[in-house]
């Protein structure tokens, strides 16, 4: 799967999951900010959104789907800030760490990172 598929499926699978829950609310505002850059579909509006929490639970994901298709369409990038915005997790990146350097992506502070190291042996320096 692309990185934008994963991305979609992503937005969608959040998405799909806040709108059957009262989070929706408290992320609505973010939502709405997000979808308000979109300004080009008429489809793609926060209105829009409020009209799914409607759907019936069998047809919601569809209909979610077929909604951040629409944008992904539109602006892959808004997709992207809309993915943050529902915290929808990004595409795994692997990172290796070698005699104190990085090699890859590197975020410095908040959140969890896991690095996975690979032992290296290193030339052990005579006693005195």
């Amino acid at each position: 799967m692309s990185d934008l598929g994963f991305v979609a499926e992503s937005v969608t699978t959040a998405l799909t999951g806040l709108l059957v829950s009262d989070a929706y609310t408290a992320v609505r505002p973010r939502l709405s900010t997000v979808l308000r850059r979109s300004g080009r579909s008429e489809d793609l509006r926060i209105e829009h959104l409020d009209r799914l929490r409607g759907v019936d639970p069998g047809t919601l994901r569809g209909a979610v789907h077929e909604f951040v298709q629409r944008l992904a369409a539109s602006d892959e990038r808004l997709l992207r800030e809309l993915g943050d915005a529902v915290g929808a997790p990004a595409p795994a990146i692997h990172q290796d760490i070698h005699h104190n350097q990085f090699q890859g992506p590197t975020q410095v502070g908040g959140g969890i990172q896991i690095i996975n190291m690979r032992e290296v042996e290193h030339e052990h320096e005579p006693e005195l």
